[in-house]
């Protein structure tokens, strides 16, 4: 069991400095300035409290060059900086959240030009991005979408009065929007 968690620890260490960067990229865009390093910690928190063979299973399971450990960790971040009820808003409650903002106007993603063990998956984030763009989208389709891809929120989380059954419907509509503008270019 320790040499287990020995093995999970370096794999961590050799991408502290990646996460670090994606974690400071995503606390600038938010307006945290200064607290990615605490909310890449948080992340880690919650990481290591889970099962060495879940942690294990990430870590061995590979996808595109990438561990499901690297887009577990990613996803962690992007949670803990923009959702109100993430673990680290409510331990810290440091980031003001003006609830006006449309966040999907936001460039969520970093430049090409930095180095980055995440690029296949900024790419991809990319190439949706840009059919969700090119799509003649409703304000409140738009608003659905980016709720739940780019934010990754639950629709049991969604602000508005719609039905659960609403909203996924109307993500549905345009993840198969989507899929047909790709056409065969990514496969969710």
């Amino acid at each position: 069991m320790l040499r287990g968690r020995l093995e999970i620890a370096r794999f961590i260490e050799r991408r502290y400095s990646k996460w670090l960067d994606y974690s400071r990229y995503h606390c600038e865009l938010s307006g945290m300035r200064g607290e990615a390093t605490d909310v890449l910690n948080e992340v880690m928190c919650s990481l290591w409290q889970k099962e060495l063979w879940r942690l294990e299973r990430l870590v061995n399971t590979k996808r595109n060059g990438y561990s499901e450990l690297d887009f577990f960790v990613l996803r962690m971040i992007k949670l803990n900086i923009y959702s109100p009820t993430s673990p680290y808003q409510n331990k810290y409650k440091s980031a003001l959240v003006d609830e006006n903002v449309d966040c999907s106007i936001l460039d969520t993603l970093p430049d090409e030009d930095e180095d980055s063990d995440d690029g296949y998956l900024i790419d991809k984030f990319r190439l949706i991005r840009d059919a969700v763009e090119d799509l003649e989208l409703s304000p409140m389709a738009r608003k659905v979408f980016d709720f739940r891809f780019f934010q990754d929120q639950n629709f049991s989380d969604w602000p508005g009065p719609e039905t659960l059954k609403q909203l996924y419907e109307i993500y549905n509509a345009v993840l198969d929007m989507i899929k047909r503008k790709i056409s065969g270019e990514f496969i969710f």
